[in-house]
């Protein structure tokens, strides 16, 4: 079974059509109709987002490995943490190696000021 066959499955079963499930997972209809056509692969970060969003593995639905269901205690992420993903898969590695370093200035910001206290 191929990663479109799983697509579907997910969809199906969720009661989405393409446009709804793109939304679901901050995607455009292209880059859902693309996949389900074969032309492209899934990303980790994509399939991390279904299985945030929908709760199907990442595992399951790029490879058919099982199980098909994550555990129901997994964290939902929310609307901002999906976009932020979604933006990083189209990044350059110099727009990522930015935020990178931007992050680690934040974690030693918050650092500082636990300290402080």
């Amino acid at each position: 079974m191929a990663v479109s066959d799983r697509i579907r499955i997910i969809m199906q079963e969720k009661g989405l059509n393409q446009t709804r499930f793109a939304e679901s997972i901050y995607a455009t209809k292209g880059y859902i109709s693309r996949l389900l056509k074969g032309e492209i692969g899934m990303s980790n970060s994509t399939a991390m987002l279904i299985e945030k969003v929908h709760g199907y593995t990442r595992e399951w639905i790029r490879n058919g490995i099982e199980p098909k269901l994550s555990s129901p205690d997994i964290k939902t992420l929310t609307p901002v943490q999906r976009k932020i993903i979604q933006e990083v898969e189209s990044m350059t590695d110099d727009e990522l190696f930015f935020i990178a370093t931007y992050i680690e200035a934040l974690k030693k910001k918050k650092a500082g000021e636990k300290m402080k206290k």
